[in-house]
């Protein structure tokens, strides 16, 4: 930029700090940022600390930018783009509604950040709700300066939200004038220049939203962006309105749609965020790293890597890499520990063309945890981790592991964080869980498919009337449970945690009570054709469990079924959890569930049946 231009940049952008300072500007953000003046309005940046490679920084525009936004509900995944190099912006253009001032000032943001302060000239767009009006608006405009658009449940279509009444004054027309030229400013009439441009979109948007529904912004938009032969993914959470479900604003998929497109030049996709990776030995694990190249079309280019642990500086390494269709795959030995940060990079004539980094990555522990309510999210109170050592797997993703634990049943409390805080003290690496847990089942509905039994268990959920008077099970439970195993790959575990029996036991009515034979039966057969199914022979811990109420504490025969598990050499012995009565359970001791005093107690048994234990195979 010229001394001249620059001069008249300065003159209409009021942006220099020290002015800021003067004003005492103020913004309340989710993340501590820089906040200054762009044509006498409020902006600002939060920036990345880790820019994964030299020249303009990568950044996402983030809209509505008003005096309340953006809040907390945006910092999971403001964290999560800060972690990848990059950067978040916004700047707050009032309820304009994509108006024509509202991107003349949109423009002198853009030319503050990309001019000014070293930004990449093509951000990734981030419209929340009325945001996506603004910034669909601009990027209309401004094809070549996009390098993509993300939605949550974006207003896409002007004449349904906020409608054209409303609307006008933001135009500066009657509504009369607007209706008029209304394909002259709305963004879902004005896609012919986008999709030429190959910007890519994405929107989350729920398909019970009245504020902004569906079918007339988000599913419009995928339509007639198909049609012009713009690509654009669309996810649609059944039942969810234009609210502030968590599942919005903590999309992976939105983060690594942002990621693939913010001009970093490659992707990982594994390891994820809190991945912990089962080691193979007392010191060691094999890391799988697989992603996307995303970069210029260049040749030659080198890969490496390095694990940093406390953002501590580390050697790059050669990465030996396999690449089909545009994917690239590699495997290193990793050290146990963590969590690491992970930082991949490529180059091309020593030049550095694609970077990027995973923020948090262990290798430890895996146990994977099945069985009915207890297993699950039941308890009395959420746990949390209080080492930050312990994640979560839902079969696709990885998480910190506070409760409710993902890929289980219930909204409540498990004993999980605190049996991994206890492993993770006592091994010293991460511990992650893989929860499968359902709510009141019997072990006949874990059985696989097809399989018979005599009489139905008291709930009828994955069980279905077979030929005769015979049952059999619908297979559900069982292949989600060797679908999540799988997906950790061979040996990618380190033992199942079974706890399960209380509705196997004492039924009300007394045909749906499970014999302890048939118990011993058709566990062992679950056990048996889940090792088929992986293709290994995964260790088993089995629990004694059997409590209903304090009347009825225990069942000799399910326990007995149990304990001839252990004897026989199918499963290795769980803890007796039917001893946990009085405080230990909820409703006062009254409950079937365990309280917070039960759940922690609970993780205390199980981490008395696994440590020796584990200590026997890390000395292998």
């Amino acid at each position: 930029m010229t001394f001249l231009s620059r001069a008249l940049v300065c003159s209409t952008i009021f942006c220099i700090d020290a002015i800021a300072e003067q004003s005492n500007l103020k913004k309340d953000l989710p993340i501590p940022g820089q906040v200054f003046l762009v044509e006498n309005r409020t902006a600002f940046v939060i920036p990345a600390k880790n820019v994964p490679m030299p020249g303009p920084k990568p950044w996402v525009w983030y809209a509505p930018t008003l005096p309340n936004l953006p809040s907390r509900d945006e910092l999971w995944m403001f964290e999560r783009f800060l972690d990848a190099g990059i950067s978040i912006a916004g700047i707050d253009v009032g309820e304009s509604y994509g108006s024509p001032e509202g991107n003349r000032l949109y423009s002198a943001l853009y030319a503050e950040l990309t001019g000014t302060r070293g930004y990449s000239t093509k951000p990734v767009l981030l419209g929340r709700s009325r945001g996506g009006l603004m910034t669909l608006s601009w990027a209309s405009e401004h094809p070549q300066q996009v390098g993509a658009f993300a939605g949550i449940y974006p207003v896409s279509n002007l004449a349904s939200y906020p409608g054209i009444s409303k609307a006008a004054s933001a135009f500066q027309l009657t509504p009369e004038q607007l209706e008029s030229r209304i394909k002259d400013f709305n963004p879902i009439d004005r896609l012919t220049a986008l999709a030429p441009a190959g910007v890519p979109l994405f929107a989350i948007h729920g398909d019970d939203d009245k504020v902004v529904p569906l079918d007339a912004n988000s599913g419009l938009l995928k339509s007639r962006y198909s049609t012009l032969g713009g690509s654009m993914e669309l996810i649609v959470p059944h039942g969810q309105g234009h609210n502030m479900w968590p599942g919005f604003f903590q999309s992976q998929e939105l983060v690594a749609f942002v990621k693939a497109h913010a001009g970093l030049g490659l992707v990982i996709d594994s390891p994820c965020d809190y991945q912990v990776i089962q080691r193979r030995s007392k010191s060691e694990g094999l890391l799988k790293i697989s992603g996307l190249l995303v970069g210029p079309n260049v040749k030659n280019i080198q890969f490496e890597y390095r694990l940093l642990k406390n953002d501590a500086d580390g050697k790059w390494n050669t990465l030996s890499v396999s690449i089909e269709e545009g994917r690239y795959h590699a495997e290193v030995i990793a050290p146990t520990g963590g969590w690491f940060r992970l930082e991949v990079r490529i180059k091309s004539e020593e030049k550095i063309v694609g970077a990027a980094s995973v923020a948090h990555v262990g290798v430890g522990e895996v146990f994977v945890v099945a069985g009915q309510s207890n297993s699950a999210n039941f308890g009395e109170q959420r746990q949390k981790t209080i080492s930050q050592q312990v994640s979560s797997f839902d079969g696709k993703y990885w998480r910190l592991a506070n409760d409710p634990q993902p890929g289980a049943e219930g909204e409540g409390g498990s004993f999980m964080p605190p049996l991994g805080d206890a492993l993770a003290e006592r091994f010293g690496v991460p511990v992650g869980f893989v929860a499968c847990g359902a709510g009141g089942t019997s072990v006949r509905e874990w059985l696989p498919q097809g399989v018979t039994f005599p009489n139905p268990p008291t709930i009828e959920r994955y069980v279905r009337k077979s030929n005769g008077d015979l049952w059999e099970s619908r297979g559900e439970l069982f292949d989600n449970l060797c679908s999540r195993m799988k997906s950790l790959g061979l040996n990618g575990f380190r033992a199942v945690l079974w706890h399960q029996g209380e509705s196997d036991a004492h039924q009300k009515d007394a045909t749906r009570t499970l014999s302890g034979t048939l118990y011993r039966d058709y566990l062992a057969q679950i056990i048996k054709d889940s090792h088929r199914e992986i293709a290994w022979n995964a260790p088993w811990f089995v629990a004694q469990v059997s409590y209903h109420a304090p009347d009825d504490s225990s069942s000799i025969d399910i326990r007995n079924a149990q304990a001839l598990l252990w004897r026989e050499s199918i499963a290795l012995e769980g803890p007796d959890t039917d001893a946990l009565t009085g405080a230990f359970r909820d409703e006062a001791g009254k409950g079937v569930h365990f309280s917070a005093t039960g759940l922690r107690e609970h993780a205390n048994r199980w981490f008395e049946k696994i440590a020796p234990w584990l200590d026997s195979q890390i000395k292998r």
